[in-house]
């Protein structure tokens, strides 16, 4: 074993140690290694490398120099000496390896493929066996580099055969699963070859419309009432289709949704009616009138189960149907004339009297009084003489003259068109074509408030004609005085 160890220890400084001015190419991601022309020194403890690897165009190559550790596993026995367990080479498009002479690693990586069956003329297939045992472990490796010695010419890693067509969906609703599968025998491994990696079976969803939902009863629910309430009766209970509900066109549950049984109770007493009492008095003496007797529902009474008695307990009847004699309707006296609504200027105003059609008061078929109840009549209608004299204007304020004391107007209605103002300045003898409400100037205010709510159609020969309230009611305060400006 002490040998061994001396003569493996020997190799590896042969392989990677070299001079200290060690040549290598060196180029990166190359397709043909005859176009790198860059040489690189190495430094102490390198090596020169070669990887092969595949990118998205295709297999390339890098060259140059790498650590002496990148180039031996002190932890496997069995490996190469100048190849890299980094990265394995696994197919004849992926491969690392390592050399140690200037220049060396331009024909790295160019073994022939083990179909070739002949060894590595750099390699001595015997004596790499009798110190790593090369045959075995890494049949790959061997197969590469010693076919014919390790006898592993036929050395063939599995490859998978195309995936079969899928299993047919036999469904026709719902979802199930369909399946694929592949064998590996593209071509099948052999010579301690390598068995194909992944699963040889696939599965994927076949999904179709969705399946009808036949229905389902629920359960009956509990008996209910007896539909009497005494002798022989029924009772029901009822269930419903909604253990599923049928969906999607499924059929509907079968069978009755309602069950009857039949209940007897207590024996029934029924209630009796009484006979009628008397009839009542009338409602009218003649011309037809309405009376009423009843009955009660006591003989017997009905018992606890039994039935009340059908039918009404009071009855209602004509009575006094006889015409009564005719009497025509008469008018009372004329009552007193109302007070007239225009006291203060005389301009005018109407008051009304009353007489009701009540002596006597006509029967049903009599006549009613002819002629109207109501009679109205004008009153107040003079005139004064200079009704001037009735209004001022003081510094714009309306001040109007009324029961031998002079008073301000407030503006609550004192419309805003100028009507009002145009009846004040016409009052005034005034022009009115610019007539306008205004807010008068400070003034006195101990005046009384004779008129509110003045509204005007701008035609009234006095202010006192237009509308407004009884004199000397108001809601105002002297700050809401009315104000006109004449032009």
């Amino acid at each position: 074993m002490e040998r061994h160890v001396l003569e493996l220890a020997a190799l590896l400084f042969l392989l990677v140690s070299g001079s200290d001015s060690l040549e290598c190419y060196s180029c990166d991601g190359i397709h043909d290694i005859t176009t790198c022309r860059n040489i690189t020194t190495c430094g102490a403890n390198q090596a020169c490398y070669h990887r092969m690897r595949a990118d998205a165009s295709g297999n390339v190559m890098d060259v140059g120099c790498v650590d002496h550790a990148m180039c031996v596993d002190p932890g496997s026995i069995s490996s190469l000496i100048g190849r890299s367990l980094i990265q394995l080479r696994q197919t004849s498009s992926n491969c690392s390896e390592c050399c140690s002479t200037d220049r060396c690693n331009d024909q790295l990586c160019s073994h022939n493929l083990p179909s070739a069956c002949v060894d590595d003329e750099t390699v001595d297939c015997a004596k790499m066996s009798s110190l790593f045992n090369v045959c075995a472990g890494n049949y790959e490796h061997a197969a590469m580099i010693c076919p014919r010695f390790c006898n592993l010419c036929n050395f063939t890693n599995g490859n998978w055969a195309d995936w079969s067509s899928w299993s047919s969906c036999t469904i026709t609703c719902g979802s199930t699963t369909q399946m694929r599968t592949r064998t590996c025998t593209n071509p099948a491994p052999a010579s301690h070859g390598k068995n194909c990696q992944g699963p040889s079976t696939d599965y994927t969803s076949c999904v179709r419309d969705s399946c009808p939902v036949d229905g389902g009863w629920g359960s009956w629910t509990t008996w209910g009432s007896c539909s009497a309430s005494c002798g022989v009766a029924l009772q029901h209970r009822t269930r419903y289709c909604d253990s599923p509900p049928p969906a999607r066109f499924g059929d509907h549950c079968f069978g009755d949704s309602l069950d009857y049984r039949t209940c007897i109770l207590q024996g029934c007493t029924d209630g009796g009616w009484t006979t009628w009492t008397s009839w009542g008095t009338c409602s009218a003496s003649c011309d037809g009138g309405f009376h009423q007797r009843s009955r009660q529902c006591t003989n017997p009474p009905a018992s606890a189960y039994g039935h009340q008695c059908d039918g009404p307990n009071v009855d209602v009847g004509a009575c006094n149907t006889q015409q009564c004699p005719q009497t025509d309707g008469g008018w009372t006296a004329w009552s007193s004339w109302s007070t007239c609504p225009s006291t203060i200027l005389c301009v005018g105003g109407i008051h009304q009297r009353y007489r009701e059609c009540s002596n006597p008061k006509p029967s049903v078929y009599g006549q009613q009084c002819h002629g109207v109840s109501v009679d109205t009549q004008s009153c107040n209608t003079c005139q004064y003489a200079n009704i001037q004299n009735t209004i001022r204007l003081n510094n714009g304020r309306v001040e109007v003259y009324l029961n031998g004391a002079w008073g301000t107007v407030c503006d609550d209605s004192f419309d805003s068109n100028s009507n009002a103002a145009r009846v004040v300045c016409r009052q005034l003898g005034l022009p009115t074509s610019n007539a306008r409400s205004i807010d008068p100037l400070e003034g006195p205010s101990y005046m009384s408030i004779l008129l509110d709510d003045v509204v005007c159609t701008g035609n009234e020969a006095s202010l006192l004609a237009c509308s407004h309230n009884t004199v000397g009611t108001h809601n105002c305060a002297h700050r809401e005085d009315a104000g006109v400006y004449c032009a």
